[in-house]
């Protein structure tokens, strides 16, 4: 989630612009392609077996627009909590009100871009029980089934108290305008503290279910109830499945649910949306009820990062023909308090298993965990990363194997935190995969100090094998390596 919008929206801006959003749907539905391409999304796919098969030899992968990085916002305004469907050759993306509307909406020709705010507000109106301006966390769920309707769950304040309710709406347009359900919540557990963050989760036999987190402060938890095949009503009884660990600042929140190494991996926020340790997580069960196990580290994080990008969270994964990414906000600008403005960045998402990987998140290797192949070995470091590090590279034919796992094929940058206090320069040979090497040159350091050199490599999606050799003379020993 989210949590609050940035700023209200008054519930006049939204019914004025229905007016503009239909027309704006008649042209983006133009655009969509009538020949027959179905919608895609996680939602859809999220009983698949296993995670998507790399492409194959020859097929065209996807192009990048220029300037797209993993780690620059491909939103650059207000866009928090964003979803992103793709209905026939166009990609379209939801996001928490932004002071203009109480759903924005933005389409593009790829997920990396470039992207495109609508006119108007992809809601047509609130329902009757909410109140206008508190409007976020948006799921929007393509036709299904031989329904021609799309469906969107949003979190919104009731009129009659502070609490926060998950409702419903429909659409013949994925650009909407949205048409919320008459009378009260889907979701409402008065009891909880209300509800917050609903994700929808298709079963492959078609069962439905909604995940979503309750929203009182003290025991807020991620719960799952399941739904009638239309969608719109509950068909169950829900029950919790995740809660805040010891380890994880403050809260829970907004849940994503997929399937892949044949087992169900949830997504999650923790931390508070507007501060810097806001994060994304994950935990893996072996039934969609759990139990779920949580991995140890964040997946994405502000110090993971590198402080690249702040509070990243509210993470969604979109699924395509070319495999899956990770669409997700960052904050952009702090206004006091819980004032943030939260951009839209996408990313590519591979998986090892149920393990997931995203690019553009550093990820490092301690050097002695590497392949030595006898002429190398671990020494005890009082500087380095550990307490360990490896060297020296006392001969030419000293090699060191290094497994690494890429979220998708591309280039890379590799860096290794290394010391050479040989007084002279020392180069390591760099190859990826066997293929073609590149020199990583490690100029003579003095004292304690440690340095940073870098070089580029192409990565196949899934794992890989960095060798590194010495050529040329000189010793270093090599704390780390990294890849970006």
């Amino acid at each position: 989630m989210g949590g609050a919008p940035w700023r209200p929206v008054a519930l006049a801006q939204a019914v004025a612009g229905a007016a503009i959003t239909a027309l704006v749907a008649l042209v983006v539905g133009l655009a969509v392609s009538p020949d027959g391409e179905g919608a895609a999304s996680a939602r859809d796919s999220g009983g698949a077996s296993g995670p998507p098969m790399a492409s194959p030899a020859g097929t065209p992968a996807p192009i990048d627009p220029a300037g797209y990085s993993p780690v620059e916002p491909v939103i650059e305004s207000s866009f928090a909590d964003p979803t992103v469907i793709k209905v026939g050759r166009t990609y379209f993306a939801y996001g928490t009100n932004n002071g203009q509307a109480d759903m924005p909406v933005a389409t593009a020709p790829s997920p990396t871009g470039p992207w495109r705010l609508s006119l108007g507000d992809g809601l047509a109106h609130l329902p009757a029980w909410a109140a206008g301006g508190w409007t976020w966390a948006p799921e929007v769920v393509p036709p299904r089934g031989g329904s021609g309707s799309y469906l969107l769950y949003f979190t919104a304040r009731r009129k009659d108290s502070a609490h926060q309710c998950v409702g419903a709406a429909t659409a013949s347009s994925p650009a909407g305008p949205f048409v919320p359900l008459e009378g009260g919540p889907l979701v409402c557990p008065l009891d909880r503290g209300g509800a917050i963050d609903a994700a929808s989760y298709i079963e492959t036999d078609g069962t439905r279910y909604l995940l979503y987190k309750t929203d009182d402060r003290k025991t807020a938890a991620i719960h799952l109830v399941r739904l009638n095949p239309d969608g719109l009503s509950l068909a169950g009884a829900p029950k919790q499945i995740m809660a805040r660990g010891a380890g994880e600042p403050v809260l829970v929140e907004a849940p994503d649910l997929v399937r892949r190494g044949g087992r169900y991996v949830l997504l999650y926020s923790a931390g508070w949306y507007f501060k810097a340790n806001y994060q994304t997580r994950y935990a893996v069960a072996p039934s969609i009820e759990g139990p779920y196990r949580k991995a140890a580290a964040p997946l994405q994080s502000t110090e993971g990062y590198g402080n690249g990008i702040q509070g990243p969270g509210s993470a969604d994964v979109l699924t395509d023909e070319s495999g899956d990414y990770l669409v997700f906000h960052g904050i952009l600008g702090y206004h006091g308090g819980s004032a943030v403005t939260r951009g839209m960045y996408v990313a590519r998402l591979g998986w090892d298993g149920a393990r997931p990987a995203v690019r553009g998140v550093p990820v490092r290797y301690e050097a002695e965990r590497a392949r030595l192949n006898g002429c190398v070995a671990a020494l005890g470091r009082e500087h380095a990363s550990g307490g360990t590090a490896i060297g020296p590279f006392t001969r030419d034919d000293c090699r060191v194997d290094v497994p690494v796992f890429a979220p998708a094929a591309g280039r890379y940058s590799v860096s290794a935190r290394y010391a050479n206090r040989s007084g002279r320069d020392s180069h390591l040979e760099l190859s990826a995969n066997g293929s073609a090497a590149t020199s990583l040159r490690l100029p003579a350091t003095e004292g304690a100090d440690w340095k940073s050199a870098e070089a580029e490599v192409q990565l196949s999606a899934g794992w890989n094998t960095l060798s590194f050799w010495r050529l040329g003379g000189g010793m270093g020993q090599v704390d780390y390596f990294e890849v970006r």
